[in-house]
């Protein structure tokens, strides 16, 4: 199996054994609509707004939910319905962050930091790299054996790239690129569909859930010309 996908962007929270009491020692569960739950160590619980979560933890939307973490540092990470993602533990000397999202579309709006405290995303098999942006991964379609993911970006610069090539792509804001198969990185182009994501993370502004229709989303992926 291939490597997981990153996302990288600044420092994220410190990893933690123990299940946390407060956000500081992770995150917090920020919003949550429908029916979100949160696994530790392979025990599942049902969460609500409010809800401090521990590094190791996996968060878990039902088809129509959504649920918006708030990380440490402030960044803040939006799962679509259907959506499974875990705040992956670091080392203790580590500054870097990571989630892995094992399905599912996650948001994530990421707050500026220094170059050697990174933020990263992961799926089974490509790279994707930030520093202080905001942008949209959607990982699991299925295409035979095989799971594409794609990526984004509405602010900054996002690097991508997949473990079986070893190159990286700078995607701008505005574009984005598809991996087949974790594979190949297409070239960063446009996308209409991406102007009809809700990127919204915060109720206080107005609706928070996505409901962007993907699978048009991945017709319209699939019909462009790619190089």
């Amino acid at each position: 199996m291939t490597t997981l996908a990153l996302i990288a962007a600044h420092a994220l929270l410190a990893a933690s054994p123990a299940r946390a009491a407060d956000a500081a020692a992770a995150a917090r569960l920020d919003f949550a609509a429908g029916a979100v739950t949160a696994e530790t160590a392979g025990a599942k619980r049902p969460v609500k707004t409010g809800a401090a979560l521990a590094a190791g933890d996996v968060i878990e939307t039902a088809a129509a939910a959504t649920a918006v973490v708030r990380l440490a540092d402030g960044s803040r990470l939006k799962l679509r319905g259907g959506s499974r993602l875990q705040l992956t533990p670091q080392p203790p000397n580590s500054r870097a962050t990571e989630v892995m999202l094992f399905l599912g579309g996650v948001f994530a709006q990421i707050t500026k930091r220094s170059t050697d405290a990174e933020f990263r995303v992961r799926t089974p098999g490509a790279v994707a790299a930030v520093r202080g942006t905001r942008f949209f991964t959607a990982f699991g379609r299925t295409r035979g054996k095989e799971r594409d993911l794609w990526v984004c970006v509405d602010e900054g610069l996002v690097e991508v790239g997949s473990n079986a090539s070893k190159e990286r792509r700078g995607v701008p804001a505005g574009s984005g690129v598809l991996i087949k198969g974790e594979k190949d990185v297409t070239k960063p182009q446009p996308y209409n569909w991406t102007k009809k994501l809700n990127w919204n993370m915060d109720p206080a502004k107005g609706a928070v859930e996505d409901k962007t229709n993907l699978d048009s989303a991945y017709a319209d992926l699939l019909d462009q010309d790619y190089r």
